[in-house]
């Protein structure tokens, strides 16, 4: 897990070596343990390498200035969190062995073991123990096509200097971050946006129509768009390859869905529990592969509580890692509330009693204010964020820092993919009410109901919501899809003028008419990439590597591949989930009805932080653009405001960025 960041002048303009070493450093939090760089001059095909412990074979850093009167037009900058092969032989940027290929790399690709013997057996020779050097390999073996071979997490660039071309990919979720600038003749690329405000050529301004989904339409990392304007992110799973002729970027992976409601006789059958869990097993399995310290997040939830569950099996039973890594106890790291409204505590004691794990707990807000750390969160985000239970898993990271923890598993990516969150209700009661009608949806949202503590009238309602806005003609559905959608009432009335339109274009382009639609919607674009955003900057604040098994796309695909049934069954969510694991996790735990999550008592934070706020407010805040703050002023107590975090949020982050 690392950093990465470079760039390429395409009009010949020589880099500022100052400006590439201040956007590594921007980024140090990422990989500690090493620094390296390649300099590159294109035209006159000349290549140097900077940086790395082993200074006899590279130029140490310091001599890297004595070529700033160079023209080197494309730069690489690495910064390394050593996980596998912790030697200096794991130095980035790698080269190919004939030298014709250089990358940068952030991310683990998980099976690099199998691939690794496959391109043996083909004639390719390793020296190191690195998965960075496989993929080179897979690259000059396979091409682009080396993508569909990779079973993990990453986002690199590579310079293929034989064919004059640069090759960028992401991972087929995002979950390992890519963001770019490119005007034309500028192309800069970077693991945070940080890291590309170094360059002069990135504007320093923020993107005022994604400000605006975020107030008005609760809504970030939904967009390939970002807070600062200028600066893009490659898309999850898409690559992007750029040459003299100019840049392209295609999709180079995307699952078959199917959109059935299925029959449950079938679809629910004990052949098809094994499987599913025969492949978490394994995602978890090759999750474990590690040369430093391993441990488990833990929540309460069946999600992350089958993780820890399945971990243990195959730490004690298989011999799957070195005790060295883990101890004579797995670990576990969790986040508690002193509100016991909120705190799951009791639940993680069933998993760690099950299990003999070892818990570690933080009480974030008691044990760390949030208002002393907001900013440099803030900043580590890079962008706004939803709600303060990024506070939480903030503190759960630093936890397993501070118990020398390098690599953590996390149940990311369930409930998007097993249908977890009870709005998933809406879609499926509205195609079993288009399909089957009126009293098969009744019956699903009465079983529903028993199963969730919701109200059978307002599931319906929700099926009925969600039949307009899939099916409807066009002028019924954009009422349906304005309804709910105004602004936060201090959102300023001339700023929501401006762009009352993204609203209801938003909407409609998400509109799902079926639970599969809904759920790959919300994988792809509403839901998933803002937590991944979020875990994968709170791991690297405290440089730790977060990995998710649930988001194994063999797992993925398979899920994918089931129809509605195996998801919600008699009225369950995540019913295959449940299922699955009878012999693994506790029964309280899997027929849970209600699920908290890295909760945090929001609302109390926010009165408690009444006399920071009043500061927020005072003088000219950088907000006052976008805000009424006339409005927040008169407002006593401040944290009655209905969605008060995101202004917050929001005026910390344009503090924090634009000064």
């Amino acid at each position: 897990m690392c950093g990465i960041h470079g760039l390429w002048h395409l009009d010949g303009r020589p880099a500022d070596l100052a400006q590439l070493r201040a956007a590594a450093t921007a980024m140090r939090h990422r990989g500690p343990d090493d620094e390296g760089y390649l300099l590159a001059d294109t035209r006159a095909r000349r290549l140097v390498t900077c940086g790395g412990s082993d200074t006899d074979q590279r130029l140490a850093l310091p001599e890297m200035e004595a070529f700033s009167g160079e023209r080197f037009d494309l730069a690489f900058a690495h910064r390394r969190l050593s996980i596998l092969d912790l030697s200096p032989a794991g130095h980035q940027p790698m080269a190919s062995a004939d030298g014709d290929l250089w990358i940068a790399y952030n991310g683990e690709v998980y099976n690099y073991l199998e691939l690794r013997d496959e391109l043996r057996a083909a004639g390719h020779v390793f020296s190191t123990g690195t998965d960075t050097e496989v993929l080179l390999a897979a690259y000059r073996a396979w091409g682009a096509d080396c993508l569909s071979r990779f079973n993990g997490m990453w986002a690199f660039a590579l310079w293929d200097a034989a064919n004059d071309t640069l090759f960028c990919a992401r991972d087929r979720f995002g979950i390992k971050p890519f963001y770019y600038y490119w005007d034309g003749t500028t192309f800069v690329f970077a693991s945070e946006p940080k890291a590309l405000l170094e360059h002069p050529a990135v504007p320093k301004r923020p993107n005022t129509g994604v400000i605006y989904d975020y107030v008005s339409l609760k809504q970030e990392d939904h967009t390939d768009e970002t807070f600062f304007e200028g600066i893009v992110k490659l898309p999850p799973g898409h690559l992007l390859e750029l040459n003299r002729g100019g840049l392209q970027m295609r999709k180079w992976w995307s699952p078959a869905v199917n959109l059935g409601l299925g029959e449950p006789d079938e679809h629910r059958s004990r052949e098809v529990q094994d499987r599913f869990l025969e492949l978490l097993t394994d995602a978890v399995r090759i999750r474990l592969r590690s040369d430093v310290a391993l441990g488990t997040c833990l929540s309460g939830g069946i999600d992350s509580s089958t993780i820890v569950c399945l971990a243990n099996r195959l730490i004690l039973q298989e011999g799957a890692v070195d005790p060295a890594l883990v101890g004579d106890r797995q670990k576990t790291f969790s986040a508690r509330c002193r509100n016991s409204r909120a705190d799951e505590g009791q639940y993680m004691r069933l998993v760690t009693e099950v299990t003999g794990a070892a818990a570690h707990e933080v009480y974030p807000g008691s044990d760390v204010a949030l208002w002393e750390e907001l900013e440099k969160l803030t900043w580590h985000q890079d962008e706004p964020f939803g709600s303060t239970s990024i506070f939480a898993q903030w503190n759960v990271m630093r936890l397993a820092a501070q118990n020398g923890v390098t690599v953590l598993l996390d149940g990311q990516g369930a409930d998007e993919v097993l249908a977890g969150y009870h709005r998933y209700y809406g879609a499926h009661l509205a195609q079993l009410w288009r399909e089957c009608g009126a009293a098969a949806a009744r019956q699903a949202a009465r079983q529903s109901g028993a199963s969730s503590d919701r109200s059978a009238a307002l599931l319906l309602g929700w099926g009925l919501r969600d039949c307009f806005r899939g099916t409807a003609r066009p002028r019924v559905r954009k009422v349906v899809n304005r309804f709910g959608s105004r602004p936060l009432p201090w959102v300023s009335r001339e700023f929501a003028r401006q762009h009352r339109e993204r609203g209801p274009q938003l909407r409609d382009s998400l509109t799902s008419a079926t639970l599969a639609s809904a759920l790959y919607t919300d994988l792809t674009r509403l839901c998933l990439p803002a937590l991944l955003r979020y875990e994968d900057r709170n791991s690297m604040a405290f440089s730790r590597e977060a990995r998710v098994p649930f988001l194994d796309y063999r797992l993925v695909e398979y899920v994918f591949s089931l129809p509605a049934c195996s998801r919600l069954g008699d009225g369950w969510t995540k019913w295959l989930l449940r299922e699955a694991t009878a012999e693994i996790v506790p029964d309280d735990i899997r027929w849970r009805k209600r699920k908290i999550a890295f909760a945090t008592p929001e609302s109390d934070w926010l009165r408690e932080g009444e006399g920071f706020l009043r500061d927020l407010l005072s003088g000219e805040p950088r907000s006052s653009q976008f805000v009424d703050i006339g409005r927040l002023r008169n407002t006593k107590p401040l944290a009655s405001q209905p969605g008060l975090w995101r202004w917050v949020n929001l005026e910390v982050w344009l503090r924090t960025f634009f000064g």
